[in-house]
């Protein structure tokens, strides 16, 4: 009798041997190969969960934004305003292992999206979710009387983008801040969000 298989949960276990092989290889340097070797699976198997190598690599883009942008906006608990626009700084930034995994993919596929249709295209899609979680924060944000006047939304979203990306960039490509780099990351975080407030 065949084995059932959990649709949901193989498709994730594919997805993280995709992330692993472009942490090892880079996104140029990854094949479909090297991805069923990864998951100890067969290149059915894994075209059959995730298509092609293209879609392959939109789907392991998009699913790692997906897990960012879960960790920074859903882990908060009861978390308004200010305080998870904080935490979700806190969720992001590479200040461990496991957020410094994600930011290195994350890095991979920024530089590969530049010559890259669907890749490019992705990362604004994702882009996107995080602009309507930070609107949603500033919103709550003001709503509880927090925010200075003058704010600009739009703004402070692209700021907080680009103090995300571009610490990540410099941290793990650039070897940024290496000693004392979790320590410079939360003040810097801490001055982010600080200056926003009354």
């Amino acid at each position: 009798m065949p084995r059932l298989v959990d649709r949901d949960v193989r498709r994730g276990e594919l997805l993280a041997a995709t992330w692993r092989v472009v942490r090892a290889r880079g996104v140029e340097g990854t094949t479909t190969r090297a991805i069923a070797d990864e998951a100890g699976c067969s290149l059915s198997v894994l075209a059959h969960f995730l298509g092609g190598k293209d879609d392959i690599l939109v789907a392991a883009q998009k699913a790692v934004y997906d897990r960012i942008v879960e960790r920074a906006f859903r882990i908060g608990g009861e978390l308004f305003g200010l305080a998870a626009l904080r935490a979700a700084l806190d969720a992001v930034l590479p200040l461990d292992d496991e957020r410094a995994a994600d930011a290195h993919v994350n890095v991979a596929f920024a530089g590969a999206a530049l010559s890259h249709p669907r890749l490019a295209e992705s990362r604004r899609e994702s882009h996107r979710a995080i602009r309507a979680h930070l609107r949603t924060c500033l919103r709550e944000a003001r709503e509880l009387r927090e925010l200075r006047d003058g704010v600009a939304d739009e703004a402070v979203i692209d700021d907080f983008i680009i103090l995300v990306e571009g610490s990540t960039l410099l941290g793990l490509v650039d070897g940024w801040a290496e000693e004392g780099r979790a320590e410079r990351l939360t003040r810097l975080a801490d001055n982010f969000v600080n200056q926003l407030g009354k």
